[in-house]
């Protein structure tokens, strides 16, 4: 009886020190995966204020031009269109910073066919700050396609 129990309490002390060295991998694994996992939930919300303000910003033709020529020229307030819309559809977080917003018109703004939509953010890190990881860059870019009028 009493090699068992001194072999029960060896087996205990052996179990407790797998369990204190493998609880930092453990924990840093999860953190990686909460720091990534935010990354790829703020990515896809920039992709949805992206799509949805390419398609905004689309249809903001000048309707008197469009009107008088029959064709579609962008307004004047097409800037201020891209910038409401995203920002509306992606608030400002406190782990999160936008690095630039930027757009280009293809066929220019008198013959626009598309407008890209394509920013950067950068989501602050906590657990993987352990491994002198701060922060992790997303990006994200869509077409808004302006329709033809005839």
């Amino acid at each position: 009886m009493a090699g068992s129990s001194s072999r029960l309490k060896k087996e205990c002390g052996a179990v407790y020190i797998l369990i204190i060295l493998l609880m930092p991998v453990f924990l840093m694994i999860t953190g990686m995966v909460i720091d990534i996992g935010r990354a790829f939930v703020i990515k896809e919300e920039l992709n949805k204020a992206c799509m949805i303000t390419a398609e905004e910003a689309s249809k903001s033709i000048d309707i008197d031009i469009a009107e008088e020529y029959g064709s579609n020229t962008l307004s004047d307030n097409y800037n201020e269109i891209i910038s409401d819309f995203f920002y509306h559809n992606f608030p400002e977080r406190d782990n999160c910073r936008i690095n630039y917003l930027d757009h280009s018109v293809s066929g220019g703004t008198g013959n626009p066919r598309y407008i890209e939509v394509s920013c950067e953010a950068e989501v602050q890190c906590y657990f993987l700050r352990l491994v002198s990881i701060d922060s992790i860059k997303v990006h994200s870019m869509a077409n808004g396609r302006l329709r033809r009028i005839k």
